[in-house]
């Protein structure tokens, strides 16, 4: 197994830097083993898309990458506490003032991958030994 710690700063989009480490990381398996910080942005698929600008910790962060796509999930608080879930979507951004904590675990003996399942409609993994 190795381990990819990333330290995300502002303004980054969250979605599109995990993508862009599977890429530079030459990752074919890949979770989130954690994820926190800070976002100001957020863009979480619940039964609808929500999109919120402001203050916004992110609490946990957890899912599957493969190379052609993944399944990220995020919970995350807003200022009173108040707790928000969803799927990420690409404009989740780093706060101005803060960073986003992930570290990313991954194994070369596995192939993560997604394709569309008819069942459900959406691209849900596919994952077998390398």
């Amino acid at each position: 197994m190795r381990v990819i710690p990333l330290t995300l700063g502002p303004g980054t989009d969250l979605k599109q830097a995990l993508q862009a480490a599977v890429r530079t990381e030459g990752v074919q398996a890949a979770w989130l083993m954690t994820g926190v910080g800070s976002l100001r942005r957020i863009v979480l698929r619940l039964d609808g898309i929500h999109t919120a600008e402001g203050e916004f910790e992110l609490i946990s962060a957890s899912g599957t990458l493969a190379p052609n796509g993944m399944h990220v999930h995020l919970a995350v608080a807003d200022p009173q506490g108040v707790l928000l879930g969803g799927h990420l979507m690409a404009g989740c951004v780093v706060a101005a003032q803060g960073t986003v904590e992930v570290v990313l675990g991954a194994d070369d003996g596995w192939r993560f991958s997604r394709a569309r399942d008819p069942r459900t409609g959406f691209d849900e993994l596919s994952a077998v030994p390398a």
